[in-house]
């Protein structure tokens, strides 16, 4: 009996060399990552016998394994910017590495095994655009500089956590550079209110705190209370505002009390740090 190990290392010899004479459009991707996303399907393919692969039966548990892993790959073919021409061709490439790639009755497993392939490849193209687009609305968000005192976040649209804490940490980055102690994060156009997303919005006041300002929220509706609420989070320590102008007027008046009680050593040490 042929040893298990010696003939996945066969079949892995020569999927490589089927790739390396092939050489299908990547877009500028390297083979080698080819390599690293099918490879593991391979023995998996090689456990199929060639009479189950022949037989049609392909409701077994072996076959709802494999279609699956076929569904994964076809997946991370997608999220590597292939074509789905690339992607079929990339799948029949690692079937015809298989020794019994041509014996009778198999074609149709292997068109099966390639609708699967295109089926996560969907998946994972919808995924791919999904994430451009989201990564296009996020890098509008930036923090907007109103005033000499004040810089605003106005967030519209649906967003996931960690883009929002994103926008959060750039709003403390701002504050910090422009040496402006006063922020406003409007929540009026920004959808969907959960307890993740409350979580990332409302850390604007504790990055506020810690560089010694204030932050004012406005848009605080109903709905991000209650995700407050979810998230165990204090609104009443929080300064909220009706509106956008109210914010402003609150910023403001905060900042010139701030400036008449404050002494000036620890802008003085800051100033000595930022040497």
């Amino acid at each position: 009996m042929a040893d298990p190990k010696s003939d996945t290392k066969t079949v892995t010899e020569r999927f490589r060399t089927a790739l390396d004479a092939a050489k299908p459009a990547t877009g500028g991707l390297p083979l080698k990552d080819l390599l690293v996303e099918v490879t593991p399907l391979l023995p998996l393919l090689s456990e199929l016998p060639t009479e189950k692969r022949a037989s049609g039966a392909f409701e077994s548990f072996e076959f709802r394994e494999c279609f699956t892993v076929l569904t994964l790959v076809g997946r991370r073919l997608a999220l590597l910017d292939l074509t789905p021409s690339t992607a079929i061709q990339v799948t029949r490439l690692a079937l015809q590495s298989l020794d019994s790639s041509n014996a009778p009755g198999v074609e149709r497993f292997s068109q099966h095994a390639v609708a699967a392939a295109m089926e996560g490849f969907v998946l994972g193209r919808e995924e791919r655009v999904s994430q451009v687009a989201m990564g296009r609305a996020a890098s509008c968000l930036k923090p907007l500089r109103i005033d000499r005192s004040s810089f605003a976040l106005m967030i519209s649209g649906a967003h996931e956590p960690a883009v929002l804490s994103d926008c959060v940490d750039a709003l403390g980055r701002a504050m910090l550079e422009a040496d402006v102690e006063s922020a406003i994060v409007d929540l009026t156009q920004l959808a969907e209110p959960n307890r993740d997303r409350a979580t990332a919005v409302f850390a604007a006041d504790e990055i506020a705190r810690m560089l010694g300002g204030q932050c004012v929220f406005t848009g605080v509706d109903q709905r991000w209370r209650a995700a407050a609420t979810d998230a165990r989070i204090p609104l009443d320590s929080m300064q909220i505002a009706p509106n956008l102008v109210e914010a402003l007027e609150d910023a403001r008046k905060s900042v010139d009390r701030d400036a008449a009680a404050r002494t000036p050593r620890w802008r003085a040490l800051l100033g000595r740090l930022r040497r």
